[in-house]
């Protein structure tokens, strides 16, 4: 196989879980649309991420978190260098305002 070629095995998945304090008189899933709209707007901007999903929680139950994001990076340094992008952090910025508890896990595909 060429070695220039991309293998599945070789990308990174990012996964981020949130729960949410209803904020500026907004539900805990009007804030995770919110969320949902800013971290897709990054999708094409940001060098090395591919994917990115957003799904939003229907369960109400008491361990269920409101959000999760799955973001795919060609490795860890697109990785690396999304976390250290200027774009991520507004974002950022805006769901710590909101986050009342959060989750990640990372790992290779």
């Amino acid at each position: 196989m060429n070695n220039n070629t991309k293998h599945l095995s070789d990308m990174v998945r990012y996964c981020v879980m949130w729960k949410f304090k209803p904020s500026d008189g907004k539900t805990s899933k009007e804030l995770a649309e919110d969320v949902k709209e800013k971290y897709q707007s990054l999708l094409g901007l940001v060098p090395g991420l591919t994917a990115i999903e957003i799904g939003i929680n229907r369960n109400e139950g008491k361990t269920s978190y409101d959000a999760v994001m799955i973001a795919d990076f060609e490795s860890w340094e697109a990785l690396a260098a999304y976390k250290a992008d200027t774009m991520r952090d507004n974002v950022i910025e805006y769901v710590k305002t909101i986050a009342d508890v959060r989750a990640k896990v990372e790992y290779e595909r």
